[in-house]
């Protein structure tokens, strides 16, 4: 199954007895039967049909529209799916030392993959550019160091150990993002991490990155059986979906960050293809298309997996399927994904 992406302006999404049709000022562009469906992206500005919605919904196929900051602003999903018991178990969690388990092997991962995507920036430039392969494998070693912090940390209620866990994942990230600046050019203006309210061109990107894997993250969890909105690590917020956020920290560096860093340094991306508003950056939209093109295709590329290869999208729906394993007492532990270095 694949995504489908409608970008640019005055498309219009609609059903054909079996069919999804685009069509772009009344001329058909591409049509497509649901079963090939995965996902609906709408990046641009049109329309769909309740006809569509319907469609899409009875074969299981998610829309998400993403606005030019980078944030979601619809999500359609098919009906919820398995039982009950997995809500009332993820509920009850959030009281024992479950919450603190699954919070932090969502870190623990996490640090592992910044630890893996340093060891692969100091190795590409250890040749060309020495000092910043020795200053990357430095503050590599920083997150080595306080992944053992986070390991010494002891199985309990989220809330008696979320401080110590979120101060380790902040120091490790501040290590991780001032090794990631070694590599981006000056012009681009970046100095840090700035989370939603991008006022540079690599935390455009950034989020605009996340937004996507959000929805593919949420899929998974939807598909579990999970509660998007019932986090452990991410503390509760109306209108906030913690569990898509917790899950998201394993995936954040492999499928979103090397994929902007590699436009930056291949040179696919550079400041003239963005716009401000103010204080916020905005991606042009031959940009955005070339990021969101990246970043899906990442998702369709093979990962080994459990002793198998795997699609990166499929890796993201079988750990949520495990965490919810891991609350009905299917299996006694809960391991986040990680690429090994």
């Amino acid at each position: 199954m694949k995504r489908l992406v409608i970008d640019g302006y005055g498309k219009t999404v609609s059903r054909h007895g079996n069919q999804i049709i685009v069509r772009k000022e009344g001329k058909v562009v591409h049509r497509v039967t649901p079963e090939r469906l995965r996902q609906i992206v709408i990046i641009g500005r049109g329309s769909i049909t309740f006809d569509a919605l319907r469609l899409l919904g009875r074969h299981g196929v998610d829309v998400i529209a993403i606005d030019r900051r980078g944030k979601t602003v619809v999500r359609l999903s098919s009906a919820m799916m398995r039982t009950v018991r997995t809500r009332r178990e993820q509920y009850k969690a959030y009281e024992d030392a479950r919450s603190g388990h699954l919070s932090k092997q969502f870190v623990y991962a996490k640090l592992k993959n910044q630890y893996a995507v340093l060891g692969s920036l100091a190795k590409t430039r250890r040749d060309t550019h020495p000092e910043d392969a020795e200053l990357i494998l430095a503050k590599r070693d920083d997150i080595k160091k306080h992944i053992a912090f986070l390991m010494e940390i002891e199985d309990q209620p989220i809330d008696s150990v979320r401080g110590e866990i979120m101060t380790i994942e902040a120091m490790a990230s501040k290590s991780y993002w001032a090794a990631v600046s070694k590599i981006i050019p000056d012009e681009f203006g970046f100095e840090g991490r700035s989370g939603r309210g991008a006022e540079d061109p690599v935390n455009a990107m950034l989020n605009y990155g996340y937004s996507i894997l959000e929805g593919e993250v949420w899929r998974g969890v939807h598909y579990a059986g999970l509660d998007p909105y019932g986090g452990f690590l991410h503390v509760d917020r109306p209108g906030r979906p913690s569990l898509v956020l917790d899950l998201m920290e394993e995936f954040r560096q492999q499928l979103v960050d090397k994929v902007v860093l590699g436009l930056i340094t291949k040179r696919m991306a550079a400041p003239e293809d963005f716009t401000y508003e103010g204080d916020r950056c905005l991606i042009g939209e031959d940009l955005r298309r070339r990021l969101v093109v990246k970043v899906l295709d990442k998702f369709e590329r093979y990962q080994w997996y459990r002793g198998c290869r795997r699609r990166w999208c499929d890796i993201v729906h079988m750990q949520a399927v495990e965490v919810a394993k891991y609350l009905r007492g299917e299996v006694g532990r809960y391991d986040g994904f990680y690429l090994r270095w």
